[in-house]
């Protein structure tokens, strides 16, 4: 049996979700935007069909205004009192040739109204097939939130059993899926209850007595039965044990309630006998009637992952394909789960994405998101006014927040005693040309040593102070020649 994962929103908090919910709210983005598409396409299409219809009879109209007009117009040119001349024979053939005209144009263009009607219900059987197409692949990958479903199973002849599952949302969607059961599974075959429970015996009511009939509870042998029938849902289940592998023979039919629990057996009688009357099983009969419920519940749980087709969907008792507005299927489907991508929304930490998070084994978390940049361009084929069926779910208000430009600090003020830069486009990196050269007096000048290394100029002799040399340092190097070096003559 499949175990239920816990979800917890992007800020980490706890959430109610036992699904996938950013992978189903993908899928379901793609069914609404079909839906809203092919419902487009539908209206678009009888329009066009009925704008064609109209214009075709103000056209046959015109004609046979015009062909009217003609039969005056002969009326009022006089041929004389010859009936039988050539200019009486030619009125009267056009006259007739203008009236036959006009019906036999008015006819075929009809007929080609007729075709392109014809050629419209076609592409609408198709566009309405795609919506049924779009909606298995939702049902067929995912569990609709807040659906109700039940699971049924029967058995052909001896062989196999079919099952489906059925679904059911508050808001008037039913669908019915078929559902594979793999060769290696117990349901692969006709089970008897004894592979599920070794002994297992049931009080029930049964007549004994040669001469005087009477009634008495007695064991019976429910593990010596075949599942026949079986069905499953949020209510309680009922279960068909017959006594053959297909569904034939005498046996029992077992109706478990779950709140409260209860149980009710019917005894079948072979043949074409009458049932007996209803009884109410207690105490430990109850209890052991339970455990084989569960034992079925879970093995058939484990068929739900195997969903195989549709088998059949409606909208409030409508096939769905048959729907007149497809879009109302969207519609109710986005204003369902509007509150949940609000909520997910509201706790999604990072800005512009839908983010849910999965509990994994040993403490491990894995992060589940959907971007609003997937999904505009999921919507990108819809039209503006179409879009406006998705304003419930109020994506646009998680649109990324754009970060504040960076602001550069101001540059430092230069001092006011030096100038401003000569070439104020070359940027912070241009440094103030010196002011021009003016007379100093050699006294205010320092002399300021050049780092280690570097080649010392020596001031111009004229502004040389007069002072002796220093002696030199003991064991220093002899000083450098300041001297430039004599150029070759």
């Amino acid at each position: 049996m499949a175990v239920a994962t816990s979800f917890l929103y992007g800020d980490s908090t706890p959430s109610p979700l036992k699904i996938d919910f950013i992978a189903f709210l993908r899928d379901a983005i793609d069914f609404s935007v079909e839906a809203l598409l092919c419902d487009s396409r539908l209206a678009d299409a009888a329009q066009g069909v009925a704008r064609l219809a109209e214009s075709t009879e103000r056209e046959i109209e015109g004609a046979e205004a015009f062909a009217t007009e003609v039969s005056l117009a002969l009326d009022r040119i006089s041929i004389g009192d010859v009936g039988s001349s050539l200019a009486a024979r030619c009125k009267t053939h056009v006259r007739e040739a203008a009236a036959e005209f006009v019906r036999s144009e008015g006819d075929a263009t009809r007929a080609a109204v007729v075709t392109e009607k014809a050629r419209a219900a076609q592409a609408e059987s198709g566009e309405r097939a795609s919506v049924t197409k779009a909606f298995e692949k939702l049902v067929l990958r995912h569990t609709l939130p807040e659906a109700t479903f039940a699971t049924h199973l029967r058995g052909r002849g001896a062989t196999h059993y079919d099952a489906h599952l059925r679904g059911k949302t508050a808001y008037g969607l039913e669908w019915a899926v078929a559902l594979e059961i793999p060769s290696s599974h117990l349901l692969a075959h006709i089970l008897r209850i004894d592979r599920v429970i070794e002994r297992l015996e049931i009080d029930a009511p049964e007549e004994a007595g040669w001469i005087h009939k009477e009634t008495k509870l007695r064991p019976q042998r429910f593990d010596r039965l075949y599942l026949a029938a079986l069905r499953l849902d949020e209510t309680g289940a009922t279960i068909e044990l017959r006594a053959a592998p297909d569904g034939t023979g005498s046996g029992f039919d077992v109706s478990l309630g779950h709140d409260p629990p209860t149980a009710r057996l019917v005894r079948i009688r072979e043949g074409k006998a009458a049932a007996d009357a209803p009884y109410d099983a207690a105490g430990e009969n109850i209890t052991k009637l339970r455990s084989l419920h569960d034992k079925l519940a879970a093995m058939t749980s484990e068929l739900a992952a195997h969903k195989k087709k549709l088998l059949s969907a409606s909208f409030d008792f409508t096939p769905v394909q048959e729907i007149e507005r497809p879009r109302i299927l969207a519609e109710r489907l986005i204003a369902n789960i509007a509150p949940t991508v609000q909520q997910i929304s509201k706790r999604s930490l990072s800005p512009g994405e839908l983010v849910l998070r999965r509990l994994l084994s040993d403490n491990r978390r894995e992060e589940l998101f959907l971007s609003r940049a997937e999904i505009d361009q999921k919507l990108e084929p819809l039209s503006t006014p179409l879009r406006r069926a998705f304003e419930p779910l109020k994506l646009w208000e998680m649109a990324p927040q754009r970060p504040e430009p960076a602001v550069s600090p101001p540059e430092p003020a230069l001092p006011k005693s030096l100038p401003p830069p000569a070439h104020p486009s070359r940027g912070p990196s241009s440094l103030p040309l010196p002011k021009p050269a003016a007379k100093v007096d050699a006294e205010t000048i320092l002399h300021v040593p050049s780092p280690a290394g570097a080649e010392e100029s020596p001031p111009p002799p004229a502004l040389r102070p007069s002072m002796p040399p220093l002696p030199p340092l003991p064991g220093a190097p002899p000083p450098r020649s300041t001297r430039p070096p004599r150029l070759p003559t």
